[in-house]
């Protein structure tokens, strides 16, 4: 067997080492840039690159910084925590933020979410008050914060399907699917005015 590989021609190796090589290059391009940091009303990405945040600084507008709850415990109840990889994605969910002055650290009363954003508050040198809500009143708590969120800043940890619905009813329209059930990487930022004039950037953390 191994007399006839060795005597296998140099020509018959190179598609062979092509493929190989285009793979490992289709592979290091589906890696998405990441959220590294975020400062001075801009996002700062994993390749150095910087991402403005539309009116920061503008006190007619509020700001929501909106996640899905890191990864969840499987077969753990109806109300799971947070694997040990979440909890670190929620920690790094707090080193992210930590240059953003928050108001307000929100999440919905449920464990893997509440857990995601204290967590995260942990990590903050300056944590901002909590406040959990029932998943079931997201609509009546998102009308409630619009009346007094002008110049302010929240973080929101949420579901796969809590997130997308907090977004579209920000933008008066449904732009947003649920999240995958596998994902638990997206980050949105929503600048808001009220219902309908809202802009979302749509990240990877």
């Amino acid at each position: 067997m191994n007399r006839i590989k060795n005597n296998l021609p140099a020509y018959f190796w190179i598609p062979v080492l092509s493929v190989f090589f285009w793979s490992c290059q289709e592979e290091k391009k589906a890696e998405p840039v990441r959220i590294a940091a975020i400062r001075d009303g801009a996002v700062v990405m994993s390749d150095s690159s910087k991402m403005a945040i539309p009116h920061y600084g503008d006190t007619t507008y509020a700001v929501f910084y909106c996640v899905r709850h890191a990864e969840k415990k499987k077969n753990a109840g109806d109300n799971p925590g947070l694997t040990p990889e979440g909890e670190t994605r929620a920690k790094r969910l707090g080193k992210i933020m930590s240059g953003v002055k928050l108001d307000l650290a929100c999440s919905t009363n449920l464990k893997r979410a509440a857990l995601t954003a204290e967590l995260a508050r942990k990590e903050m040198p300056k944590p901002p008050p909590a406040e959990t809500y029932p998943p079931d009143f997201q609509d009546v708590w998102l009308e409630e914060k619009l009346k007094v969120s002008a110049g302010k800043h929240f973080l929101i940890a949420g579901h796969s399907n809590t997130i997308p619905k907090l977004l579209n009813s920000l933008k008066g329209n449904p732009v947003f699917q649920d999240i995958p059930d596998d994902e638990f990487d997206r980050f949105y930022i929503a600048v808001t005015k009220g219902v309908g004039q809202t802009e979302v950037l749509e990240l990877r953390y």
